[in-house]
């Protein structure tokens, strides 16, 4: 046999599937092209070697892993649909005298033209791109800009070794699939009869619990850290719930509208109920993976373009002044710790390096852990227990900082805080720490309890990642007593006393990091003058500003890029869905003309059907970002984002850009299968 026979019939076979084929070679060209630009971002030769930069090697990495590791999913499932498509077509090579080893043959010079054109295609795509995609993260992370121009050559032999892997597993897996099929029923595949779907009573079951159990953990967790620990086991039960809800649920519900004759049977009823059926036999998992890979791309995009929005507010809560200088002391050491020494001697050198003080505030506080056990919070480890943080500041600290003045006895507290506030009117704590005995303890009565966001207090709450109060009481000498009582709790573990001198200074950005660094440069003269304690550091606004910007950035850019790469997978998927539809409705348009249905009732009927089943996936993927919501609220404020209506105006934009790309997908492919079910019927 002719040893160009084979090449030609894989090239020829190519151009007939066309209509097929090049979406599949676009999705390649994309997916490799996407890869091979994050690995040469991670390893750009002319960055500066500056701990900045080095998180751009992290989100870079990370954006690689997840971008192959979706590759492998989403190349193996369209070559699967590809494959299925071709079933007719090798079932005829195989009759007209190709053996399987012949076929195989032909697959194998395929796939060898899809990789050369595919991943070649994707390594000029991103070499095209990559100083784009650069330049773009670097304005997000706030990068200094580079213009120069490399190309990778580790990222592009990764990126041949990765998806030459990935396309050699999609023809191994053709081989099998070939093998284990019979000629005959290869070509009787198309017209096969199809039995009714059922809906598996277990599957069905599955669904509705998988599906009520995600939803329960994101409407009932409250906490970040919980929110944290339980997202991932959420995510996966909503997962599954999902492939069940669009394989037997979906079908249970339609049977049970079915048993219902008098609903049944009408005929736009019986028509409609009957095509659902089957549409959602042969879609079931395509519509599943267009609902999560949309669900996915919503609370990405919203997610981290809400953090990279609301980096201002999340700077100014960690950081309430431009300039913060604060030590931690043990009041029992001698000689005793001088605060006013320390705030003169700041100020002092602040004045020598020519900058002026706008505003200065001074705080003395107390901070510690305790587990919540019920009203109880207590010193005793335990793992159980929920961790809540407390800041203690004196009435007087607190008049200075708000000018609020409160008059409180030695056993009353005012309460506030970030998450939720104690709904007790006692506040009662448990020192006696790992100690047998009872041991001592303390409670006070609790006069009012307010939100952090009704007013705020410079310098007292930081972002935290677990439940914080801050407490105002009624002097020093209780201030005194707890620090006492956590230290006798925790030993060498105990809390320090703090004390801020927090400025705001004028200049710019500029101007705060070269005072901040001068505050930093004390000598070991003006430390003596303080007397003891146990550490310094002075930080900046404007220092902050750009490790908020480096972070959040990377994790703007990070959503922004793979949500992209996820909307493409789900536009071939629903392009993928409407052909196949199109070519399988055709023999039913037919059928549905021939008992007497006419031409325009069966395109209504179908046209409704398309659409229901078309927006089902979106309508779906909303209902799961509603009850998202809340677990990205509080996944956010780990990253010091307390702002929830930038999160939820973030949340519908992206929604309602969504919908908008989506309807038009919609409107594009439904053209294509309306063309084909037309065109092929007349």
């Amino acid at each position: 046999m002719n040893r160009l026979l084979y090449p030609k019939l894989a090239w020829q076979s190519l151009r007939q599937n066309f209509r097929f084929w090049l979406p599949y070679l676009l999705s390649i060209i994309g997916c490799s092209g996407a890869f091979y630009i994050l690995l040469a971002m991670a390893a750009a030769p002319d960055l500066p070697d500056r701990t900045r930069y080095a998180y751009l090697s992290v989100f870079t990495g990370i954006g690689a892993f997840v971008v192959a590791l979706f590759s492998f999913i989403f190349l193996f499932y369209t070559n699967s649909f590809l494959m299925k498509r071709r079933t007719k077509e090798l079932g005829l090579y195989n009759v007209l005298g190709l053996g399987k080893r012949h076929i195989a043959r032909i697959l194998g010079f395929e796939m060898l033209y899809t990789a050369l054109m595919g991943i070649g295609g994707g390594l000029v795509f991103g070499m095209l791109f990559q100083k784009l995609v650069t330049l773009l993260l670097f304005h997000a992370m706030k990068f200094e800009v580079y213009y120069g121009f490399y190309v990778s050559g580790f990222g592009m032999a990764a990126t041949a070794e990765v998806f030459g892997a990935i396309l050699t597993l999609c023809l191994l897996w053709n081989l099998v699939c070939i093998r284990r099929q019979n000629p005959v029923e290869m070509l009787r595949f198309e017209n096969a009869g199809e039995k009714e779907p059922r809906a598996r009573f277990v599957f069905t079951l599955l669904g509705i619990v998988c599906l009520g159990a995600g939803y329960f953990i994101a409407i009932v967790t409250d906490d970040a850290m919980q929110a944290l620990t339980l997202y991932s086991v959420a995510v996966i039960l909503v997962i599954v719930g999902t492939y069940c809800l669009f394989t037997s649920v979906s079908i249970a519900l339609l049977k049970m509208l079915r048993k219902n004759k008098n609903y049944y049977y009408q005929t736009k009823h019986f028509i409609g109920i009957s095509g659902m059926l089957y549409r959602m036999k042969r879609n079931a998992v395509g519509l599943a993976n267009i609902c999560i890979l949309s669900t996915m791309v919503l609370v990405m995009v919203s997610g981290t373009t809400a953090l990279f929005l609301g980096t201002e507010d999340s700077i100014l809560e960690r950081y309430p002044t431009d300039i913060a200088a604060a030590v931690y002391y043990y009041p029992e050491q001698q000689p005793p710790f001088d605060p006013q020494a320390m705030y003169r001697q700041t100020l002092q050198r602040v004045q020598e390096h020519g900058v002026q003080v706008e505003q200065e505030y001074t705080v003395t506080t107390l901070s510690f852990a305790a587990g919540r056990k019920g009203e109880l919070f207590t010193t005793k480890k335990d793992k159980e227990l929920p961790v809540v943080s407390f800041t203690f500041l004196t009435a007087q600290e607190y008049k200075k900082l708000t000018g609020e003045e409160l008059s409180l006895a030695r056993d009353e507290v005012v309460v506030w805080g970030k998450e939720s506030l104690p709904q007790e009117d006692t506040l009662t704590f448990d020192f006696s720490g790992e100690r047998a005995d009872p041991g001592p303890g303390m409670s006070f009565r609790v006069v009012r309890g307010e939100k952090l966001s009704d007013f705020s207090v410079p310098g007292v709450v930081g972002s935290v990642w677990s439940d914080c109060y801050c407490v105002a009481v009624a002097d020093d000498t209780v201030i005194d007593s707890l620090y006492r009582a956590q230290s006798a709790a925790y030993g060498d573990l105990a809390s320090r006393m703090l004390f801020k001198v927090m400025l705001n200074i004028a200049g710019d950005e500029q101007a705060e990091i070269e005072c901040a660094e001068f505050l930093r440069d004390v000598s070991g003269e003006q430390f003596a003058e303080w007397g003891s304690w146990q550490s310094f550091s002075v930080d900046s606004r404007a220092e902050g500003l750009d490790d908020f910007y480096t972070l959040n950035g990377g994790f703007f850019f990070l959503g922004v890029f793979l949500g992209l790469l996820f909307v493409m997978a789900t536009v071939l998927i629903i392009y993928y869905k409407q052909i196949s539809e199109g070519y399988e409705d055709v023999r039913r348009f037919q059928i549905m003309q021939q008992v007497g249905l006419e031409k325009k009732e069966i395109e209504r009927f179908v046209k409704g059907q398309v659409r229901v089943v078309f927006f089902m996936p979106l309508l779906a993927a909303v209902v799961h970002v509603a009850f998202d919501f809340g677990l990205v609220t509080l996944l956010l404020t780990l990253f010091g984002l307390y702002n929830t209506k930038i999160t939820l105006l973030c949340t519908v934009g992206t929604v309602a850009a969504f919908a908008v790309i989506y309807a038009g997908i919609y409107l594009l492919t439904a053209k294509i299968y309306y063309r084909i079910v037309s065109q092929t019927s007349d």
